[in-house]
């Protein structure tokens, strides 16, 4: 029997994700979710095995196919910038080094020595966890993976690649190695060079329909031969396309434990603040991610400091009934973690100020949570007009959107139901494959849009006087300068 449906993988950082997705609807009509080990190491060392990626995407994959399903496609997607070296018979040299990994510091400093404009050729800032420094670290160690005869970046190009397929990395995942010249859209010789790999190891860069699956399908993932194979991009693009999309100027913000902003652009910008990811999209274009280190787990931090630790709703309560929507003289910087952006500094802390006998708890809540809106809202344009998607746990307090709404003066649209990220694992199929009149689209054109939020055009102009007060807080309370 051939089903209309797509068959979704995302293989995260902690396990492989599926699901079977309705290609007339856009909705899934089955879910698996199949957990790996992660094995953290002494000085900042994480790794994974791919045997065990293989294993459970096995699993999940037979999760969601019943008896007779024929997948009309199978599309991946999944965590990003790891580094796995195998051997000349395509076996891995040993465990993959993940994209959390922080123990190449010094051969970061080393490369960067080497190759001075390597931020500029790459598009981005990059520090330990870069692979080509990782790949440097492995070589000076003498490890047996430096002999890799092929180097891939994702549990995604690995399945592909035992599937027969190749040596592939998507465009975006590509741009997460730090080897990868965003301005050409290949790999970099002289950036490989400074890192000691052998250009001939690395994979094509390419995504898209890639081959279909052969007789031992069966036996590795529990698929029939025949099918249709994508890659999809990254989980940073996937999760951008399944939520709104991938055109010029389409942008959404994430608001969970960390939260950032993602936006398409036409091309990449050098010398902004913070630092920014800029990733290389399949047909052209970039994904600019400004990320912040705390945003949900900064309001969790305010509840049990300043709240005595209520639950999410019961504060929520207490914000609406206090009745204020707009500056209220105080700021603050959610920075409990240190920070991304808009500065780049591991040693900021979180602040407020402004604070006056007069100020109750939940004034310094409120002030916490509009500190995190107000961080986001540097990267977005002043003038934006369009609704702004949000998706994210926080997008459970509505007081909350109301801040972002007044803060950056546009209409708020929650998003949630369907998983984002196997959402644009499924739209990669679609267009890699021709498929016209589906129903599969952004979360954002579809019954997943909530319900809007509008800013209050007083609040919003009371926030458009002190923002650039707001911006200058980071440099007056910031140890480093930047």
């Amino acid at each position: 029997m051939t089903t209309p449906a797509i068959l979704a993988l995302d293989l995260g950082t902690s396990g492989a994700k599926a699901a079977l997705i309705d290609v007339r609807t856009g909705r899934p009509t089955a879910s698996a979710f199949r957990p790996y080990p992660t094995r953290n190491l002494p000085g900042g060392g994480v790794e994974q095995d791919p045997a065990d990626w293989l294993h459970a995407a096995r699993a999940a994959i037979t999760g969601c196919l019943g008896d007779g399903v024929r997948p009309a496609a199978l599309s991946l997607t999944g965590q990003m910038q790891d580094l796995i070296c195998l051997d000349a018979s395509g076996r891995p040299l040993g465990p993959a080094v993940l994209y959390s990994d922080t123990r190449a510091s010094r051969q970061a400093t080393e490369i960067a020595q080497v190759v001075p404009d390597w931020e500029e050729i790459t598009g981005n800032e990059h520090n330990a966890t870069s692979n080509a420094a990782m790949f440097r670290r492995l070589a000076q160690l003498n490890d047996p993976r430096a002999e890799a005869a092929t180097l891939l970046f994702s549990p995604a190009g690995y399945l592909i690649h035992r599937l027969g397929l190749g040596t592939v990395v998507d465009e975006t995942t590509a741009g997460t190695t730090g080897l990868f010249d965003i301005r050409i859209r290949g790999f970099s010789g002289q950036v490989a060079a400074a890192a000691g790999i052998d250009a001939a190891v690395l994979p094509q860069v390419r995504s898209g329909h890639v081959g279909d699956t052969g007789d031992g399908a069966f036996e590795l993932l529990g698929l029939p031969a025949g099918v249709p194979v994508v890659l999809a991009p990254g989980d940073a693009t996937a999760t951008t396309a399944g939520i709104v999309g991938v055109a010029p100027g389409d942008d959404y913000l994430y608001l969970g434990s960390s939260g950032w902003h993602a936006e398409v652009r036409e091309e990449i910008t050098m010398g902004g603040p913070g630092a920014v990811h800029q990733l290389a999209l399949p047909d052209g274009g970039i994904l600019r991610i400004a990320a912040v280190l705390s945003a949900g787990a900064t309001a969790q931090w305010a509840r049990s400091t300043f709240l005595g630790g209520l639950p999410p709703e019961d504060a929520d309560r207490m914000l609406v009934e206090r009745g204020i929507r707009g500056f209220h003289g105080l700021l603050s910087l959610p920075s409990i973690h240190g920070e991304r952006f808009p500065v780049r500094d591991d040693a900021l802390g979180a602040a407020v100020t402004g604070m006056r006998a007069g100020t109750r708890p939940i004034d310094i809540y409120a002030a916490v949570l509009e500190g995190v809106a107000l961080g986001l809202s540097h990267s977005l344009p002043e003038d934006g007009d369009r609704p702004l998607p949000v998706v994210g746990g926080g997008t459970n307090s509505r007081p909350w959107m109301e801040i972002v709404a007044d803060v950056t003066g546009r209409e708020v649209r929650v998003i949630s139901g369907v998983d984002a990220a196997l959402n644009g694992c499924a739209l990669a199929a679609t267009d890699a494959l021709g498929l016209t009149d589906t129903g599969v689209a952004p979360l954002v054109q579809g019954n997943a849009a909530g319900e809007a939020v509008l800013p209050d055009p007083a609040a919003h102009a009371s926030w458009c006087q002190v923002r650039a007060r707001h911006r200058a807080l980071y440099a007056a309370l910031g140890p480093r300068r930047r």
